[in-house]
């Protein structure tokens, strides 16, 4: 190839080379610690078991007066706001037949009266007027009937709150009081609904073995192991035919369950 065939090749003619700049590029090297790192695969944590939550604290007395007193509160408030509410449609119906009426009997008057056309369609507009007004309010107050059972709701929910959280401080406050005898009366309605069982075994809180050993011993094909994963004042309950959780967090799961199957309805 000769040089002149070169330059009509090239893309930048002889005339404008000094305008740019080049330069021979160079590959950068690769050190030897990029070709033989590897991405480092994540190690998969160790399988953390979750530790039983800690026992609940036990409030004192005051603080299952003070739900009951706030129950008992948004209680009267429901029946006030209902009793008022039902007053003022009362008074607001009464009111609007009685203007309705007073403007039929004052516009039939005039009209007769007078005796002229215009006399009558003043007191067709004045009867509409009314009616749209009244209307109007019934609409208003249809509203302000829905804005209420929307709040009776929630009330309902605050109420159900309460009492779960009522539930839960009176049996904390037995199982602290005598955790053996709650396991006890446990156990006993347990073991009733599994008459028939053979080979039962019970697992209990250590502090409630020993009351639980003693007052069961007449059940001959029950055997009772102590556990330090049963929280006090419960108990586990495994035979053929599968494990009955008798546990205190198990027993206010299935309160707290029933009170919100009961609010769906």
């Amino acid at each position: 190839m000769s040089l002149s065939s070169f330059e009509e090749d090239n893309l930048i003619t002889k005339n404008h080379i000094e305008k740019h700049r080049i330069s021979k590029y160079e590959f950068r090297p690769i050190v030897a610690d990029e070709v033989d790192s590897k991405p480092k695969t994540p190690q998969p944590e160790s399988a953390q078991v979750p530790s039983l939550p800690p026992a609940q604290s036990i409030g004192d007395e005051s603080i299952e007066k003070e739900l009951i007193e706030k129950l008992l509160q948004k209680t009267d408030e429901l029946s006030s706001s209902l009793a008022k509410l039902q007053i003022q449609f009362e008074k607001q119906q009464l009111e609007m037949e009685e203007r309705v009426n007073t403007a039929r009997n004052d516009a039939y008057k005039d009209g007769l009266k007078e005796g002229e056309e215009k006399t009558r369609q003043a007191l067709e507009a004045d009867v509409q007027k009314e009616r749209t007004a009244l209307v109007e309010s019934a609409i208003n107050l249809g509203k302000a009937m829905q804005n209420s059972e929307t709040h009776l709701r929630e009330l309902e929910k605050e109420l159900s709150a309460i009492a779960v959280d009522i539930a839960r401080e009176v049996i904390a406050k037995e199982v602290e009081k005598d955790s053996a005898a709650v396991a006890l009366a446990l156990a006993k309605e347990l073991l009733g609904s599994i008459a028939d069982a053979t080979d039962v075994q019970m697992r209990v809180n250590p502090l409630d073995y020993h009351t639980l050993t003693k007052e069961l011993k007449d059940y001959a094909k029950l055997k009772i192991e102590a556990d330090n994963a049963i929280t006090k004042g419960g108990v586990i309950i495994a035979n053929g035919g599968g494990i009955i959780d008798g546990s205190i967090a198990n027993r206010y799961k299935t309160l707290k369950q029933s009170v919100l199957d009961n609010l769906k309805d």
